[in-house]
């Protein structure tokens, strides 16, 4: 039986948590939350304990950390539970700065961790049987994947501070659907910004290379 700690009690901390609570391979034994009542909601009725971050790090008793806090601490958490010996599940982004991604998997890699980014759409089962069906060449050699993502309402304004908005936080998942679907990495990424000038009502094309 896997043993866990969730850091986080906000929308998806409580989406893991009833997870893992329903799997009978797996224990729910510690949630952490910078909110204390909600990490006490969410732990009684689960049937878990209360803990700080720390203490799930240092806890003998588990042996994964999942990790659904706020974009920011997601890399030092991922770091902390690596070292301290946990497999680990991390909500996507690693970070939004490219350094700390690298220095965070140089952590990983250094201590041989089991780490998975929830890239949850590669299981939707839709996703599942498109990419079955490319790679049978049902619909013949794949020319461009075009990926549309919409969210059903406005994220809450502190999601946007915290996490740099739709575009930052969550085209990850598109990205991800086109290595997925492909089967390739990326060699090139161009973004193209497309604003509305004020004065002609012209759109205004920005080319941007990454």
């Amino acid at each position: 039986m896997i043993r866990f700690g969730v850091i986080g009690a906000g929308r998806i901390g409580k989406v893991h948590a009833a997870t893992i609570a329903a799997n009978p391979k797996a224990k729910l034994a510690y949630i952490a939350d910078a909110m204390p009542k909600a990490a006490e909601e969410l732990a009684a009725k689960h049937g878990a304990k209360v803990a700080s971050v720390d203490d799930i790090m240092k806890a003998s008793d588990v042996d994964a950390v999942l990790i659904g806090s706020p974009t920011g601490f997601h890399a030092e958490q991922i770091q902390a539970a690596s070292n301290a010996g946990k497999s680990i599940m991390c909500e996507k982004p690693v970070s939004l700065d490219v350094k700390t991604i690298h220095d965070t998997l140089k952590v990983v890699e250094k201590n041989k961790s089991t780490l998975m980014i929830g890239f949850n759409r590669r299981f939707d089962p839709n996703f599942a049987e498109l990419e079955s069906r490319i790679r049978r060449g049902d619909i013949g050699e794949v020319e461009m994947v075009t990926v549309i993502s919409r969210d059903p309402a406005p994220p809450p304004a502190e999601y946007v501070k915290g996490s740099g908005g739709i575009f930052r936080d969550m085209m990850i998942h598109d990205l991800d659907m086109a290595r997925f679907l492909m089967g390739e990495e990326f060699v090139v990424v161009n973004a193209l910004e497309i604003r509305q000038a004020r004065r002609h009502h012209q759109f205004a094309p920005r080319h941007l290379r990454l």
